[in-house]
């Protein structure tokens, strides 16, 4: 009487398909190279070397923004999967449920007693 579990797999697969490079990196070296360059001018007038250096801290700023929004899709699509396998589980219970009430409708006239 199950069905088949079918209906788990593309949310499965979604799950596994998370972006693995979404640019947050290269925004993130973008901007600490402009706010470097800005800051190693007004510092030691050398935008050059303030510009590697914001890049560099921009590049681990941008992985940290990339690992929490890969960190919140799979988050998402648990909650999703948790989802849809209580919403299969409430259609097979109310499936049994059905089942139950036929067979004692069917049983009960011809004097047996279903519980």
């Amino acid at each position: 009487m199950a069905p088949p579990p079918a209906a788990a797999q593309p949310a499965a697969q979604s799950a596994q398909k998370a972006p693995a490079a979404d640019g947050s990196r290269l925004r993130g070296a973008a901007r600490g190279a402009a706010a470097g360059a800005v800051i190693g001018e007004v510092a030691d007038d050398d935008a050059g070397k303030g510009a590697a250096i914001g890049a560099t801290a921009g590049v681990v700023a941008g992985g940290r923004q990339s690992r929490k929004n890969q960190q919140a899709a799979a988050t998402q699509a648990t909650q999703q999967q948790q989802q849809a396998t209580q919403q299969t589980q409430a259609a097979n219970q109310q499936q049994v449920d059905l089942f139950k009430k036929g067979f004692a409708a069917c049983l009960e006239p011809k004097g047996y007693t279903v519980k």
